[in-house]
């Protein structure tokens, strides 16, 4: 009889030689999630929106936050979002384009299973968040489509002729709930794994894109309030679908967001920013009526964490502390990456994208990195649906404080160069 292995783990990296950034024999610069020093403060800040939570329970007596949720979530929690959202975004947010998710990924998965033809395709970057790539191989009815990038952003002068010939080579089922025949997915702020910012006039040209070809484009935009410039962050790209203009379609971009990277993973709380035409879709899906709206409780909980400022106050602070790293990390690349390797300085998120000479794989290096120096990140592969950009890594300033990342960033560097002169005449 076929059994399942199940071995004691604590966390999701746990086991993994090249994810488990909690394995003290290696600094690991891999994985783009908060560490101990980050999530220790959870614990009071949890515990005081709870209590406050309860104490609403009690003097309303209703008990509603432990009865099955509207299907679109908690209107207060979506109220008090839809605040914050704005406060930080500096564009408008509605709490009625709100739908509340477990979080990013969750809110893929409603996507895949709810607007998108069974039968359809999902276009995604040449390098993207692997862990998509995943999701979107269990939809073995869908076609996975690579669209090229030019430097480090995608390129939509082929996007626009790939879109046009799978649209034309292709039946796809839609109806009154699968509106769109296909979907479009990229991190347009501060990518992951590049690290870089889809510019204004890119974004414009994506909406016309879409809106031309009827696709929907979804928005990984869990980084976009992880801005470490003056002001306001970079516009999301939903915010260049106005309803205004005289060739609006009805809404043809979505914007993903989650709690994941600005408080913590495991509150597995996120949102799904929509036009009308799409909210009303998942306000009347099957899986949303049954169980009525996600994580319920939880939404109740980050009320509490809006209504009381904790989350602006603790956003503010990872801010801060996230710039210091990025720092840190560019300074240590400007004076000891190898003259032939390179990189963008990102404005924001947690990636920093290294590129190798053309003739260094980076696995091969990572690999042996390991072992020798005892450092490691991920290299470019692991990326790459289509299994190429071997020639690049990816850094993460998440996880560690700014002094590991200091003294990993120079023995990776020193590593590097050592690396590069055994195979090629660079220094």
């Amino acid at each position: 009889m076929e059994t399942i292995d199940d071995p004691y783990l604590r966390h999701l990296f746990d086991g993994d030689s090249v994810f488990n950034v909690y394995n003290e024999e290696a600094t690991n610069l891999s994985v783009g999630a908060p560490g101990p020093d980050l999530l220790q403060h959870c614990v009071e800040m949890i515990k005081k929106a709870t209590d406050h939570r309860l104490d609403e329970e009690k003097k309303e007596g209703k008990y509603y936050l432990f009865q099955y949720g509207i299907t679109a979530g908690l209107w207060e929690c979506r109220e008090e979002l839809a605040k914050f959202l704005t406060r930080r975004y500096g564009d408008p947010v509605k709490r009625e384009d709100l739908i509340l998710t477990c979080g990013a990924s969750h809110g893929l998965q409603l996507l895949l299973n709810t607007v998108i033809s069974p039968n359809g395709i999902i276009f995604v970057e040449e390098v993207t968040y692997m862990i998509a790539l995943d999701a979107f191989k269990q939809f073995p009815l869908m076609k996975i489509v690579t669209v090229p990038m030019k430097n480090d952003v995608v390129d939509l002068d082929a996007f626009e002729k790939i879109v046009v010939e799978e649209k034309e080579n292709s039946n796809f089922v839609t109806n009154e709930q699968k509106i769109f025949w296909a979907m479009f997915y990229t991190i347009p702020t501060f990518h992951n794994p590049t690290g870089t910012t889809l510019p204004p006039e890119s974004c414009k040209r994506l909406v016309e894109i879409a809106r031309k070809s009827s696709i929907v484009i979804t928005c990984d935009d869990v980084y976009n309030l992880l801005f470490y410039g003056d002001g306001f962050p970079p516009h999301r790209l939903f915010s260049y679908d106005n309803p205004t203009d005289s060739n609006y379609e009805g809404g043809n971009i979505v914007s993903n967001g989650s709690f994941s990277k600005i408080f913590s993973p495991a509150l597995r709380f996120g949102w799904i920013e929509c036009s009308s035409r799409i909210a009303k879709i998942f306000r009347s899906s099957g899986i949303l009526r049954s169980g009525g709206a996600v994580n319920h409780y939880v939404s109740g909980v980050v009320t509490s964490l809006l209504q009381l400022s904790i989350q602006d106050n603790y956003l503010d602070k990872l801010i801060h502390i996230y710039k210091e790293r990025l720092t840190v990390l560019c300074n240590i690349l400007d004076h000891y990456l190898p003259q032939c390797s390179s990189y963008q300085r990102p404005e924001g998120g947690y990636f920093v994208w290294i590129h190798l000479p053309p003739g260094i794989n980076g696995s091969e290096f990572i690999k042996w990195c390991q072992e020798k120096y005892k450092v490691t990140a991920i290299p470019g592969v692991q990326f790459s649906y289509a299994g190429k950009s071997h020639n690049f890594l990816r850094l993460s300033i998440g996880f560690h404080r700014k002094e590991i990342i200091r003294s990993a960033a120079k023995t990776l560097c020193e590593a590097l160069l050592d690396y590069i002169r055994r195979k090629t005449d660079c220094k």
